[in-house]
């Protein structure tokens, strides 16, 4: 698998554990990781800065899949990952989205990365 470039990352988990221990992992691998405990947190970041959306499906104040909506209304082709706790998450998933089951492994994480981005790199 090759490299992946530099991204920069928003991360929205609204548990304060499994967020620390992402944020740890995509820096140590190079990457920027701006932080989100809800989608409403989320949506104040600037959007048009990031190269990808990491989040939660769970979150207090809504879904994910809400947040990736609002997020994508701004824009269109932002590469979405969405983590959940569900086999059969009901997801619709698009050529510039993946989904890692919880609990997931740093391999399947930057696997998801890798398919997005290249996704998105090819459109």
């Amino acid at each position: 698998m090759r490299t992946l470039p530099s991204l920069r990352i928003l991360l929205c988990e609204d548990e304060e554990l499994i967020r620390m221990l992402l944020t740890d992992t995509l820096s140590h691998n190079g990457h920027r990781v701006l932080e989100a405990s809800s989608a409403k947190a989320a949506l104040q970041h600037d959007l048009d800065s990031i190269d990808l959306l990491i989040t939660d499906i769970g979150l207090p104040d809504g879904s994910g899949v809400e947040l990736a909506c609002a997020a994508r209304i701004r824009r269109p082709n932002l590469p979405v990952i969405y983590a959940t706790g569900h086999v059969d998450h009901g997801l619709t998933l698009d050529a510039h989205s993946a989904a890692v089951i919880k609990p997931y492994g740093a391999e399947q994480l930057f696997g998801a990365i890798q398919r997005v981005i290249g996704a998105s790199a090819s459109h």
